[in-house]
């Protein structure tokens, strides 16, 4: 009886084993086979990390300069640092904290203390969670400023162009104070919503913003509070990208949020289902979209 006992749970180890390999084996092999795609010199390449349940948008513009807006949570650390040192990534030009919520600065202090960062953008709210602390005594270790985030204003990387365009307002919410981003290249946009609500989408389109993109990085994980009908009429994406943990306590994403997605037509990929999601925008603006699985 013991020996069945042992030899049963021996299965079980050796399974878990073959299990977890598999799965390292997949994430290795995306970015063996498509790294120097990924690095080619003349494109501009977003890589969506599967961080689960929380955002890490990595941009490479031509001639090979980073961009990181958010940086998943805590518990993703080894996996972009990981990424981080795949593409021989030691310094980025620019990091954009969208808001201090934990799943998207959970590994800001690391990445402020182990690379060389230009410049430091995030927005006028503060958080009493360690997470916010740590990642002041961070910037304040480099002696790194603070950028605060101003809608309307323009960053132009290698032909890039970034523009924020929200927070428009003071809001009380930290998820509708988050940074809402535009990138252009080659005549191609990606519109990075972070965590906002119907309503700030509301004053976006109020102010006449031109939310039109391509791609739309789905607000808030794919919650039922964002993403309403209107705002997808004008920003009018050809692909939505949806950063997302499995089994989420949340219900994210909101299964309203998927069909409204689905009635404008818009093809959707999730880092839970598909894994780490590349985008790459050629000079000639052909866009190639790479899923992990």
């Amino acid at each position: 009886m013991k020996k069945k006992v042992l030899l049963s749970l021996l299965l079980v180890f050796v399974l878990l084993f073959l299990t977890s390999c598999s799965f390292l084996d997949t994430q290795d092999k995306f970015w063996q086979d498509h790294l120097k795609e990924f690095l080619a010199r003349d494109v501009c390449t977003l890589l969506f990390l599967d961080v689960g349940q929380g955002d890490c948008i990595l941009i490479k513009t031509p001639e090979n300069r980073f961009v990181l807006v958010d940086s998943g949570p805590n518990t993703a650390e080894s996996t972009i640092l990981k990424v981080f040192n795949i593409l021989d990534i030691k310094t980025f030009d620019l990091v954009v904290a969208t808001h201090p919520h934990e799943d998207h600065i959970g590994n800001m202090d690391k990445i402020i203390s182990e690379f060389n960062v230009k410049k430091f953008y995030t927005v006028e709210k503060t958080a009493n969670t360690q997470a916010f602390e740590n990642m002041l005594k961070a910037l304040d270790k480099k002696n790194l400023k603070i950028s605060i985030v101003r809608a309307y204003d323009r960053i132009s990387i290698n032909n890039v162009l970034f523009t924020f365009l929200s927070p428009l307002k003071e809001y009380e919410n930290l998820n509708d104070s988050s940074a809402v981003l535009k990138l252009e290249f080659a005549n191609k946009k990606v519109l990075l919503t972070a965590d906002i609500s119907k309503n700030v989408e509301y004053d976006m389109l109020s102010a006449n913003e031109d939310v039109s993109a391509d791609i739309l990085k789905v607000s808030h994980h794919g919650s039922y509070a964002a993403t309403s009908n209107e705002f997808l009429e004008k920003v009018h994406p050809q692909l939505a990208i949806i950063s997302v943990g499995k089994d989420n306590p949340y219900g994210h994403p909101h299964k309203s949020t998927l069909n409204r997605l689905y009635d404008h037509h818009i093809k959707v990929l999730t880092t839970m289902d598909n894994g780490n999601i590349a985008v790459i925008i050629s000079p000639d603006g052909n866009v190639k979209v790479l899923t992990e699985k």
